[in-house]
């Protein structure tokens, strides 16, 4: 998918989820100011090495599943209606909102047909043109609401009145989700896009998310789960080993230290060892000024044992 908006004077609508819920699996309602008031600056924010695995895959895999999606609504139509893929050659902008929308394809439908969202146990008349979502991943089989809100952030620009999002997920096949456009949503987005650019103006942070308890992700169902577990019971292993031996270290280095200092030794051997104790001086600093720091991001790796 080619991307049309510009991040220093206008908001794409796959970053539109975080301002609206605050947080998604890969960025933060400040993490996304931050980045709008880099782009001003001629600075480009750095992707993740799991933002740029994501990217790749979906790019790679885009093509065939827009492909897949029109043959799959093919057959869904049952010769009630004619699916042709439109060209994107632009983004879809609301200019008063700062709004733009890159669609991954157009969807025209020449006739009608109604298609079921087995998520709201509804079904909904397909005419016309819509939006498609290409989605990618390997955890879900079903649009997350992040994903849900792009796709209305979409429907909202372009003035369709109807979308797909096309999951191929973690049971490898491809699922269509059909949304009609949501005019609440619509609300919901104008209203946070509005309050983004006020504290893009203004210079104000968010303030502080409460992540709440972690979302956690089962992976029982990889074929290599026994291979984990065991990688995983080695890593506990080890770490439980370094944190013995360290303790260890750290209890005979204040012993021998004690014993230097006893014997005023800044170098000293005992058999055929050799230890050094020396005191170092430091250079003296002028005063100075720290300058500020903005908000940095990493992930910290833990494992512990799940309590019976």
């Amino acid at each position: 998918m080619a991307k049309y908006s510009n991040d220093a004077v206008e908001l794409g609508a796959s970053r539109v989820p975080a301002i609206v819920l605050g947080k998604t699996s890969f960025t933060t309602n400040e993490r996304e100011r931050q980045k709008t008031l880099h782009a001003r600056q001629g600075i480009e924010t750095i992707e993740t090495e799991f933002g740029k695995d994501v990217k790749e895959r979906g790019n790679y895999l885009e093509p065939v599943l827009i492909e897949w999606t029109r043959d799959k609504l093919d057959e869904i139509s049952d010769d009630l209606a004619t699916i042709n893929l439109c060209k994107v050659t632009q983004g879809y902008r609301i200019d008063d909102l700062k709004l733009c929308a890159s669609l991954d394809a157009i969807l025209q439908v020449d006739g009608e047909f109604k298609m079921y969202n087995e998520m709201t146990d509804e079904e909904i008349t397909l005419s016309g043109f819509g939006a498609l979502e290409i989605k990618t991943t390997n955890t879900d089989d079903l649009p997350r609401t992040d994903q849900l809100i792009q796709l209305q952030t979409q429907l909202l620009c372009s003035g369709f009145k109807w979308g797909i999002i096309a999951v191929f997920g973690k049971a490898q096949k491809l699922k269509l989700v059909p949304f009609e456009a949501d005019q609440d949503i619509f609300d919901q987005i104008m209203e946070k896009v509005t309050e983004f650019w006020q504290k893009v103006d203004l210079d104000e942070p968010y303030p502080p998310l409460d992540n709440g308890p972690p979302s956690i992700i089962n992976l029982d169902h990889l074929d290599i789960k026994d291979s984990l577990i065991g990688v995983a019971e080695d890593w506990l292993m080890c770490d439980a080993e370094i944190k013995k031996w360290t303790k260890k270290k750290e209890e005979d280095q204040r012993l021998l230290q004690r014993i230097m200092e006893q014997n005023e030794a800044e170098h000293a051997e005992v058999g055929d060892i050799n230890i050094a104790y020396p005191t170092i001086t430091r250079k003296a600093q002028p005063e100075k000024i720290v300058p500020a720091k903005e908000a940095t991001y990493y992930r910290k790796f833990k494992i512990e044992k799940k309590e019976n």
